[in-house]
């Protein structure tokens, strides 16, 4: 199985496939330009750390040193803010001489049950493209425009996918796209050279894990195939399924969420169909509603691996 995606929603399908996929393989954006891994990118050159350690921490053998990456410093000047698996991935990409194999290390350490890879074998810079006309650069602006975005590019728009990933899909059974921000997460984890070419000659299921909620100044007004259709806009009509999430969500926390100009994702599920793609709902919530509307790591991947089998 071949999982990509980034931000928080990846590490959370991540932490529920690890123990029921044999051969599991992240990929993970590297167009993040904001707190401590734009701070490192800008200083060292490196990739982006931070999705990719959220990653290797959620597929760790190691609990304890993976407490040990996920920490942060809040003292100090230099190192304030800084998650300490960022400045040890950037470290030991420095010594392998390349990102990638620095990622390689850290999961042999973590002793990672899965293959984590970054989208592209250097960091990349988003380009978002409003309906409007207007042109913002850097992950860490789109929602502060807050401008209906037309679709996403990267630059350098020539860097290519690391070869393993392209060898990942060739040889998968399943694809899944993990739920998370369309425009800064998912799509640019999509986008590295060669991708969108290995996708469409890939002939098994391509799930996409709907996101429950839309979110401001990124995918305000959103329906479900609205989010198919802007993944299908960058990559193709490669979606085959898509899982999204029937259950009640509490009313204080849809209000909650409406303060902020957020609500839940319409699942209109004849225009999906429409389009070829086949719908499956589940109760995919976690029933802890302090931190919100997120997805239960066991019941999403159990509900993606349910998916993929009647697919196979």
């Amino acid at each position: 199985m071949v999982a990509f995606g980034g931000g928080t929603g990846l590490p959370v399908l991540l932490r529920g496939l690890k123990d029921m996929v044999g051969d599991l393989v992240a990929v993970v954006t590297v167009a993040d330009d904001g707190g401590s891994s734009g701070r490192l990118r800008q200083e060292l050159g490196v990739a982006p750390p931070g999705d990719v350690r959220n990653c290797l921490v959620a597929l760790a053998g190691r609990r304890r040193l993976a407490e040990v990456f996920s920490y942060r410093f809040e003292a100090g000047e230099e190192l304030r803010d800084h998650a300490v698996g960022n400045i040890i991935i950037a470290a030991l990409a420095d010594m392998a001489g390349g990102f990638c194999e620095g990622v390689e290390q850290a999961a042999r350490f973590l002793r990672a049950k899965g293959r984590v890879y970054p989208a592209s074998t250097e960091s990349l810079t988003l380009v978002v493209r409003c309906e409007d006309g207007t042109v913002v650069r850097g992950e860490s602006v789109v929602r502060e425009v807050d401008k209906r975005i037309d679709r996403v590019e990267v630059e350098p728009r020539d860097a290519p996918a690391p070869p393993p990933v392209i060898e990942a899909i060739e040889e998968a059974d399943v694809v899944v796209l993990s739920p998370g921000s369309l425009f800064t997460s998912i799509i640019p984890s999509l986008l590295g050279g060669g991708v969108r070419e290995a996708l469409a000659r890939f002939g098994g299921p391509v799930l996409y894990a709907a996101n429950v909620m839309t979110q401001p100044g990124e995918t305000s007004g959103f329906t479900a195939s609205d989010h198919v259709r802007a993944i299908s806009r960058h990559v193709g009509p490669v979606i085959t399924d898509v899982l999204v999430h029937r259950g009640r969500i509490p009313a204080p926390v849809l209000d909650r969420y409406a303060a902020k100009g957020a609500f839940p994702v319409a699942v209109d599920r004849e225009q999906l169909e429409r389009e070829g793609v086949r719908v499956r709902e589940a109760d995919l919530l976690s029933e802890s509603w302090e931190a919100g509307v997120r997805h239960d790591p066991g019941k999403l991947a159990r509900e993606v691996c349910e998916a993929a089998l009647v697919r196979l």
